[in-house]
């Protein structure tokens, strides 16, 4: 029997903030713009820095086309990542074309989606090349903390 004592407890967390040495490549085209200028708006970020035992969980809103690639790369762990329409009449209609590259091989996605990616394999060239409605875009890993190879 478990002792109530020992109970996990919930945690609400409304995290913003990317810890250090995380996506840095999103700097680059962002250093001479205001945050609020920047196309992607980020919801939440978790993983055991922001909170304890916590696996890695991102999301983010891609209001607008931007230059900004994301880097390929790879983990030690399966991902998991989304990428979700805002047309509520054909929520199948991601309303833009999103680049994105697995294993070398690149895609145009345009459709509502959940991509697997198994451990060790390359990807990334993320890029929200047409945004015509806001895409929501989550990632997700059972990594206690967002590593990636090489680093992004």
């Amino acid at each position: 029997m478990t002792d109530p004592k020992n109970k996990p407890e919930a945690v609400v967390s409304s995290n913003l903030i990317v810890p250090e040495g995380v996506h840095n490549f999103e700097s680059d085209d962002l250093a001479d713009k205001s945050p609020k200028d920047d196309p992607i708006k980020r919801v939440i970020y978790i993983d055991d820095r922001v909170i304890p035992g916590a696996f890695y969980v991102e999301a983010a809103w891609a209001v607008d086309s931007l230059p900004r690639e994301h880097p390929e790369h790879a983990h030690d762990y399966d991902e998991i990542c989304g990428f979700v329409g805002s047309n509520m009449a054909d929520t199948t209609d991601l309303g833009g074309e999103v680049d994105f590259s697995i294993d070398g091989k690149k895609m145009t996605i345009t459709k509502t989606c959940f991509i697997f990616i198994p451990a060790g394999v390359k990807h990334g060239g993320l890029n929200f090349r047409k945004i015509n409605k806001p895409v929501f875009q989550i990632a997700m890993s059972p990594m206690k903390r967002f590593v990636s190879d090489p680093p992004t």
